[in-house]
């Protein structure tokens, strides 16, 4: 992934990006710190094209995302982020969601890697669980584990977690921090955090600032 002489702005006064350049290599473990506002976010809002650049060119591998569809592009990427949507739904339809037929291997792997089988194993309905409109059911740190197990599921190329372990405990937290390295495994991944704790195990650590 590529940010080349990037410039970005919500509004003309106040620009967050000036000629950025900024490199992530194929298959390595990426953290990106900073303090709030100075543009974690905004990174991954251009990754997935929620906004285009003002100038400036964003690769991934040799193509330019404005290139690319926003579907396909969309498929390439598994976001976690600090709010996740969940369904009024089962546990499973959550997981394995927009898909309809699960892989129970698949499922099971993605659910102990996400520290989720933890309190999943404690439902006396397990995956049958309905968690309610926005997981209204289950704690904070439940949910952000059940949004990274469904990311998983989809098994994209680029895995992106943005303050996805903000609402979690230490120890659910170190937890997840252990199993990165298999998370990661055969894929880009970039985790944004504010502490730098947080990605202490990747293989580059970039920090915005100003």
């Amino acid at each position: 992934i590529v940010f080349k002489n990037i410039n970005f702005s919500y509004n003309q006064e106040s620009p967050i990006f000036k000629n950025l350049n900024l490199s992530i290599k194929s298959k390595t473990l990426v953290g990106i710190v900073g303090q709030t506002g100075c543009g974690k976010t905004t990174l991954v809002k251009l990754l997935i094209r929620l906004y285009d650049c003002n100038s400036g060119k964003l690769k991934i591998g040799s193509e330019d995302v404005k290139n690319i569809n926003s579907s396909s592009l969309r498929k390439k990427i598994g976001l976690v982020s600090q709010e996740p949507y969940l369904f009024d739904d089962t546990i499973k339809n959550n997981i394995i969601y927009p898909d309809k037929i699960v892989d129970t291997d698949k499922l099971d792997y993605c659910s102990s890697l996400s520290q989720s089988n933890e309190f999943i194993e404690n439902f006396p309905y397990l995956y049958e669980t309905i968690i309610g409109e926005r997981g209204q059911k289950l704690s904070g740190g439940q949910k952000q584990r059940l949004a990274i197990a469904r990311a998983l599921y989809r098994d994209p190329d680029i895995l992106i977690f943005d303050e996805a372990t903000s609402s979690i405990d230490n120890e659910t937290e170190y937890l997840i921090q252990s199993s990165l390295k298999e998370i990661s495994k055969n894929r880009t991944t970039i985790v944004i955090a504010h502490r730098l704790s947080t990605v202490r195990n990747a293989d580059n650590i970039y920090v915005l600032k100003d």
